[in-house]
């Protein structure tokens, strides 16, 4: 799926409004997004001296819901399948899992990713553009899934808690500034904390070996090759120094001759492996160099090049040329290349995906939804068949069969950020805009907007009738939970 205005309106409201500094949002105001809920668990005021698993899985919950809405998060759903379905392979093999983990992408070219309480996992989308097997870019991963199960951050919290107090507003906002942007991080953290927090949340050189020991024995376990963590640790060091600024991955992760030489003879321990990319994991790259890393103008260009070089005629290249020529709506020249690729394997979702948008393009609506009924019928659970089915819908007038795929999306998956935006659309289309302002403050729910969100549900109240009691009810009672709640977690 591609982000256009017309089809996505508020995930392009929200991309206006990621400029450099949206980040101190979070240190001025708590903007908690999470479906309102009373029972829900006491922290302990305003300190963390004693961070329970319970409590770290809540303040981490709460942690990335802010960076919804406050980082320029990738909502894209074949990149989501992706990362998660890696990122949980890896975790399967890991020790000391206390709650499950979500992985997560950030648009940003450079090279990086961080994990933070709860078992969140973010990767830039330059760390698997740089990354040359997949076996790399798992090790990242798994580095940083090492750091949560070790309990590295919440190690910190606490210890930065016995210095000092930690307000909750204080705390989301250094976690988010340092792990992201160290300068920033180290900025925030004295400004609320002092300088004793000159320390950073960077992780200390113990805590880094520990994380590269740990994250190589589950990278192992679970089928990769531990010597391509030495061999990535090697090229960053070269890449970082015929730079003139450090790499934001060696900022937050530092990165001395001694670690590299220290993860080069661990990795010595385990045998060497080969071990072949997946299909998913070379076609996830090819999306993130046509959608994320380069420039629109130059992608036709780079991949028309990619696929004249020896070796470089591969389907994963074609499907990155294909969405070139996408993007730069050249319809007939993507559909050409995207339905010879079906023609190899008709149920690839990363082709599906494509060829759908060309036929809306095309203004093939119908032909689109022909096409999406049938796979819905083979995978009616999967995020990206079912939002390519309602987003098609949409374009063909199909607003309630749209609805009523979404909604039934939303009952398993009821954090997507894409289903919440497209049901508003429908929603304001049947010109019903009690429920298109309801779902507006679901999307904004969801992205850490919770005034706004509670604007909206005051909105949606306005636009029903009075003799709608029952509906009347139910969304004043949603409005009263969702305060009640934002007024809780402000005094923490």
């Amino acid at each position: 799926m591609i982000f256009d205005s017309c089809r996505f309106p508020l995930l392009l409201s929200l991309r206006k409004h990621l400029v450099t500094g949206c980040l101190l949002v979070l240190l001025g105001c708590i903007h908690i997004s999470a479906y309102a809920n009373p029972n829900l668990p006491d922290l302990g005021g305003s300190g963390f001296s004693t961070l329970t698993p319970e409590k770290e899985k809540i303040l981490g919950d709460v942690l990335m819901r802010q960076a919804k809405g406050s980082l320029p998060m990738v909502f894209d759903p074949l990149l989501d399948e992706y990362i998660n379905a890696l990122g949980n392979r890896l975790v399967a093999n890991a020790n000391d899992v206390r709650f499950p983990f979500r992985f997560y992408w950030i648009d940003d070219r450079n090279i990086n990713a961080f994990a933070t309480l709860g078992g969140h996992v973010a990767s830039h989308t330059g760390t698997l553009a740089i990354s040359e097997s997949e076996s790399e870019f798992a090790s990242v991963m798994a580095h940083e899934i090492a750091h949560v199960t070790q309990r590295h951050i919440a190690r910190f919290v606490e210890a930065q808690s016995q210095r000092a107090p930690l307000t909750l507003a204080g705390l989301l906002g250094a976690i988010v500034l340092a792990t992201v942007n160290p300068e920033a991080g180290m900025a925030a953290m004295m400004a609320t904390q002092g300088a004793q927090a000159q320390a950073s949340i960077n992780f200390t050189r113990s805590n880094e070996q520990e994380a590269d020991r740990i994250g190589m024995q589950i990278l192992s376990d679970a089928g990769f090759d531990p010597h391509a963590v030495p061999d990535f640790f090697r090229r960053l060091s070269e890449r970082s120094r015929f730079m003139n600024q450090q790499l934001a991955f060696l900022q937050t992760h530092p990165l001395s001759q001694a670690r590299v030489t220290d993860t080069r003879l661990r990795a010595e321990r385990f045998p060497k492996r080969f071990v072949p990319d997946s299909q998913d994991y070379t076609l996830a790259k090819a999306r993130v160099l046509a959608r994320y890393q380069h420039k629109n103008e130059d992608v036709v260009t780079i991949f028309t090049q990619r696929l004249q070089q020896p070796g470089g005629n591969t389907r994963a290249n074609q499907y990155g040329l294909a969405i070139a020529y996408l993007d730069a709506k050249r319809y007939a020249e993507a559909e050409t290349l995207i339905v010879e690729l079906l023609e190899k394997d008709e149920y690839n979702l990363y082709y599906l995906d494509v060829y759908t948008d060309v036929l809306l393009g095309l203004n093939r609506a119908n032909e689109a939804l022909e096409m999406l009924e049938h796979h819905y019928r083979i995978r009616p659970n999967n995020q990206v068949v079912t939002l390519n089915y309602a987003n098609a819908a949409i374009k063909a007038g199909g607003n309630r069969l749209a609805i009523h795929l979404l909604k039934n999306m939303l009952f398993y998956k009821e954090d997507n950020i894409l289903a919440y935006d497209l049901i508003a659309k429908a929603y304001q289309n049947l010109e019903d805009y009690a429920r298109f302002y309801e779902a507006r403050a679901d999307f904004h729910y969801q992205l850490a907007n919770y005034p706004r969100a509670i604007d909206d549900l005051q909105e949606a109240l306005n636009h029903l009738s009075s003799s709608d009691k029952l509906e009347n009810r139910r969304l004043e009672s949603k409005r009263r939970q969702m305060q009640a709640e934002f007024d809780r977690l402000r005094r923490m």
